[in-house]
């Protein structure tokens, strides 16, 4: 019998079922997590990594819809979060939380999916075609980025 390291709060324990629950998957049979920290996860009230504000989160994690589509939760919802900052946002069902993840928190990229599905292109010149065409602007009709910021704040 030797110490074992939760992975969770790096705290070492004796390699026993007094402080490791058993897990049949594993090749030392126990769980990598220790009790105490498998049984603050089970209770929700552990948060993703960088969370700083646990009253906010205790209270997303109470919100009875996506923030986004509105879905009634069904499921447990995720703690949204910017990762720079820690923010808390909100709290979204699964799906959202994962397309919002994909466009990696960046609403620009948001904004030009959005564009894309609709149809129309970032620059407004040139039109989106499906089945392999496509039209490409040219360097005297490309706008830049800023320059789309400033006509949408202009508006």
């Amino acid at each position: 019998m030797g110490l074992l390291t939760c992975t969770k709060c790096k705290a070492e324990y004796p390699a026993t079922l007094e402080y490791f629950q058993g897990n049949a998957r594993k090749v030392n049979k126990l769980d990598s997590w220790c009790r105490e920290c498998r049984r603050s996860y089970k209770r929700g009230k552990t948060f993703p990594k960088g969370i700083t504000d646990f009253a906010k989160a205790l209270e997303a994690r109470g919100l009875p819809e996506c923030i986004i589509c509105g879905d009634p939760r069904t499921e447990r919802f995720a703690v949204d979060h910017d990762h720079k900052t820690g923010y808390v946002r909100g709290a979204l069902c699964l799906r959202c939380n994962m397309g919002i993840g994909q466009f990696r928190d960046d609403p620009e990229l948001l904004r030009l999916a959005a564009l894309y599905l609709e149809g129309r292109c970032a620059c407004g010149e040139c039109e989106v075609y499906w089945g392999g065409s496509q039209v490409v602007a040219t360097q005297e009709n490309s706008i830049t980025k800023q320059e789309i910021d400033h006509a949408e704040l202009s508006e």
